[in-house]
């Protein structure tokens, strides 16, 4: 009977076990294996050529997206609004503050004729009531203011500054005559009505009084003509103040 060392059989006791363990591990795997079926090796995501398809969306599944609100507007839109808002009533006040002054210039201008016969009424009843007091005072004046118009006419060489000297000459008598002037007459107005007073030569002053008005205000050139035509009118004029 052979005897080895101990240290010896420690050795081979220990590779035997390490055999026992190879093999049971092995048929672990083996039993894993069979039990899970054939393995399938997949490659990394990293070594595969072909990108993962990207998923979009499905629009149609999506719900309507809630819209989004107006953006407010700004204080220069509102500012811009009130500025035409306000030009606009301005706008409106002034063309009605236009259409109440055209009417009432309009009233008054309709009223117009209206007041001028008025007055002459009341010049006209003034003339009445003072006719039998003052004809006998004022008629020396009105006289010699008719003899200085004379005078002029035949002594001024220009027939424009002769017809119109005479014609105010007539004025300043009809004024120093001591009689009141209607509150809306004019200077010849006034003196033609105190001409007037006297019977048969209203004609004769009214044709003088246009002819003074037109050789002044309306820039007729006046010649010898007008001037025998004032002197022929005077010479009425004289004798109805005889």
């Amino acid at each position: 009977m052979s005897t080895s060392p101990p240290f010896l059989r420690e050795r081979r006791g220990g590779r035997v076990s390490l055999a026992v363990g190879i093999l049971a591990a092995f048929g672990a795997v083996m039993l894993a294996a069979s039990v899970q079926g054939t393995p399938t090796l997949t490659p990394a995501d990293f070594l595969s050529s072909t990108p993962a398809p990207v998923v979009l969306p499905d629009e149609a599944a999506s719900p309507l997206a809630t819209p989004m609100p107006l953006p407010e507007p700004s204080n220069d839109v509102v500012g811009a609004i009130l500025g035409v808002i306000f030009l606009l009533l301005g706008a409106a006040v002034v063309a009605l503050l236009a259409t109440l002054l055209v009417r009432a210039l309009m009233r008054m201008w309709r009223d117009r004729p209206h007041r001028r016969r008025d007055t002459a009424e009341v010049g006209a009843e003034t003339v009445s009531t003072e006719a039998p007091r003052e004809a006998d005072a004022a008629a020396p004046v009105i006289r010699r203011g008719i003899a200085g118009a004379l005078r002029i006419i035949d002594e001024r060489a220009d027939p424009h500054d002769a017809i119109i000297a005479a014609w105010v000459g007539l004025e300043e008598s009809a004024a120093d005559a001591g009689l009141v002037r209607g509150r809306s007459e004019t200077p010849a107005e006034f003196t033609l009505r105190i001409i007037t007073r006297r019977e048969g030569i209203t004609d004769a002053a009214t044709s003088l009084l246009r002819l003074y008005e037109q050789i002044r205000f309306g820039g007729h050139a006046s010649g010898e003509d007008d001037r025998a035509a004032a002197r022929s009118a005077l010479r009425m004029i004289e004798e109805g103040w005889r």
